[in-house]
């Protein structure tokens, strides 16, 4: 059995621990990708402080800091707990289709929660068809699931038999 390993890194792209912002700009080229990162983010910026009247600014405040902190407190510590709850129940071959699964499911539901609640509706609109969101949501997600709990047993089911 042919074992196969990753060559060593390339010195000339190791970050040094000693002076970590000159290895995070160096080699040059790096440059090419952080310089019109910068340049676009100030075009947004100038953007929002003088096309942006003071009540859509702080909307877009609140919009953007409550994101963050949604993120960092709720969704990233839920995610940490899942990957560990992971880690300790499932086995190695199936926790890759499990992620997967929750990841998606969590995107899926991400974008669907606002029509199952029922948040943005127009009762003069009649373009929007009127369904069971929820049922749909519920019946995505639960197909999504499905399909990444078939992909874990097969993985597993082959890990075993390679084994």
């Amino acid at each position: 059995m042919t074992v196969l390993s990753t060559p060593p890194p390339d010195p000339r792209y190791v970050s040094d621990e000693r002076r970590p912002l000159r290895s995070a700009l160096t080699p040059w080229w790096r440059w090419l990708f952080l310089v019109p990162g910068l340049v676009a983010v100030g075009v947004g910026a100038y953007g929002l402080w003088t096309h942006l009247s003071t009540t859509a600014q702080i909307s877009w405040g609140i919009w953007f800091v409550g994101s963050a902190l949604l993120h960092d407190l709720l969704i990233a510590p839920l995610w940490i707990a899942l990957g560990w709850l992971a880690a300790k129940v499932l086995p190695r071959a199936a926790r890759a289709p499990m992620v997967v699964g929750a990841a998606l499911s969590g995107s899926i539901t991400l974008v669907a929660l606002p029509f199952a609640l029922g948040f943005g509706g127009d009762e003069g609109d009649t373009s929007f068809e009127t369904r069971n969101f929820t049922v749909t949501l519920v019946v995505v997600v639960g197909v999504v699931l499905a399909v990444s709990a078939a992909w874990a047993a097969l993985r597993v089911h082959r890990a075993r038999d390679s084994a």
